[in-house]
């Protein structure tokens, strides 16, 4: 790559088969480098960042605000959806008989199916119109949870759960999407916003499902969904970020091959597979901390659970929401400064989670764990604004949605899933306990840290081959040309 003015081609060596681009001589002056293309790169101070020279961009400021109002809604009502069902199980038991085996089913049969329906929807969302893509999903979503109030057992229940999963598989990639294109440079910010929708959302569907019970909480949480769908259809977004070279009909085969060569484009970046590694891992420690957290207060601090719970709330909406703004508005001033930023900015979070991860188990009582665990829920979700952005600082446009998808299963899969069940095996080993068992997400949060500054030697000679890539000739297939 050569800059105007002068060569911009020196390099260091920050770990294996990872640089970063250096300005040697510029005296910490700007240099710009353009290349042509749809990307190019802005070299600051040794920084290096990907900015579109042809992006799209909302038609008002006050417009840009609407598609993030309005994607932040829907995550809220997304979670609201998921997690109204917890709430109610003492209902389900009562109504239904289900055993604990089956309620247990209903929240695994949902992770299951949403993580594999992430897949062909992120992929359907890069190749298709995603705002229709998109509002199938959440029409999808409130129907299933609408008619979740009228399930006669456990069979129907189940497909309902597996319905909402797949429907809300549809969202969220496609919304990270759109909103790193709302304002590029605030990308990470902006992806913030949304998430805190998830805490609320959440929050508001454990509240909901426990006061208004079955069936009254899915009839009246599923509403709003109707409404949202029809705005969604409506949003003045570009219908996919790249433009398609091959409009013809995919076949099953093409697909399944598109969905594969998407993941293995993925996982060939070393930022992502380092970040992969962190998020599973952290995916790991926030399934445990869910799933035990209440038991764990109860058992080992020796609160009752109607003081737990309104105690986690409060922790959830405050710390939570505020760690999740913080940590999205950190990443972008960081990126600013260094192509590093918004990875070192989930590393940062994390570590700084660590010791009160420790706090929690050995702190007791009082004003001092409530401190520990409002710190630990502030900093442990840093990483929700800046992960959709780092994602997006490297992968190839037409591969954007499908790049968010694909690590949703591996999140699921190998870190949230699992986690409820080994922190309950080893929960119940004599010699560890509760108490102890806690130590499992503590150690994941540490590694997890550990795998993102990982990432952050990689991220920016990625984000340079990202720009070489968008630059470059499209290649045409000549069995193409000639149909």
């Amino acid at each position: 790559m050569s800059a105007s003015g002068g060569g911009c081609g020196v390099h260091a060596r920050l770990g294996p088969g990872c640089t970063t681009p250096t300005v040697p001589g510029t005296g910490g002056r700007s240099k710009h480098a353009a290349v042509s293309g749809f990307w190019h790169l802005t070299v600051v101070q040794h920084k290096l960042t990907p900015e579109p020279t042809a992006e799209w961009h909302p038609r008002s400021r006050s417009y840009g605000r609407y598609i993030v109002g309005l994607l932040t809604v829907i995550n809220f009502i997304n979670y609201l959806d998921r997690m109204v069902v917890v709430t109610m199980y003492d209902d389900l038991r009562r109504i239904f008989q289900f055993s604990n085996g089956q309620l247990g089913a209903l929240s695994s049969g949902f992770f299951l199916v949403h993580a594999l329906a992430t897949l062909p929807l992120g992929w359907a969302a890069d190749r298709f119109d995603r705002r229709r893509v998109m509002t199938m999903g959440v029409l999808a979503w409130s129907a299933a949870t609408l008619l979740s109030a009228y399930a006669v057992g456990f069979v129907s229940m189940l497909l309902l759960r597996a319905l909402v999963g797949v429907g809300e598989a549809s969202y969220g990639p496609a919304s990270n999407a759109i909103l790193c294109e709302v304002d590029r440079r605030r990308k990470a910010r902006l992806n913030a916003i949304y998430n805190s929708g998830m805490f609320a959302g959440a929050c508001a569907g454990l509240y909901l499902g426990g006061q208004l019970g079955f069936p009254l909480a899915f009839q009246l949480v599923a509403l709003p969904g109707f409404l949202l769908c029809v705005l969604v259809w409506t949003l003045d977004v570009p219908p996919r970020r790249a433009e398609l070279h091959d409009k013809r009909a995919p076949s099953l085969s093409h697909v399944a091959k598109e969905m594969a060569d998407g993941i293995r484009r993925t996982l060939s970046i070393p930022t992502l597979r380092w970040m992969l590694a962190s998020g599973t891992l952290i995916s790991f420690a926030a399934g445990g901390y869910i799933t035990w957290i209440v038991d764990f207060t109860v058992q080992v601090k020796g609160m009752s659970q109607d003081e737990a719970r309104p105690l986690y709330a409060f922790i959830a909406l405050s710390g939570g929401i505020l760690g999740v703004l913080a940590g999205g508005i950190v990443g972008d001033r960081w990126q600013r400064r260094s192509a590093r930023g918004r990875v070192l900015t989930i590393a940062t979070g994390f570590f700084c989670a660590v010791p009160f991860c420790i706090g929690v188990i050995v702190v007791d009582h009082g004003w001092p764990y409530l401190v520990i665990a409002w710190l630990l829920m502030f900093f442990l979700p840093f990483y929700s604004g800046p992960m959709p952005a780092v994602i997006d600082d490297v992968v190839d446009a037409e591969n954007a949605t499908s790049a968010q998808a694909s690590f949703i299963p591996f999140l699921h899969i190998l870190g949230t899933g699992p986690s409820a069940v080994i922190m309950g095996a080893v929960s119940e080993h004599p010699a560890i306990g509760m108490r102890w068992a806690f130590i499992l997400p503590a150690a994941a949060t540490l590694l997890a840290g550990v795998c993102a500054l990982r990432a952050s030697y990689c991220v920016s000679a990625d984000i340079e081959a990202r720009s070489r890539r968008a630059a470059a000739p499209q290649r045409l297939d000549p069995s193409k040309l000639a149909q």
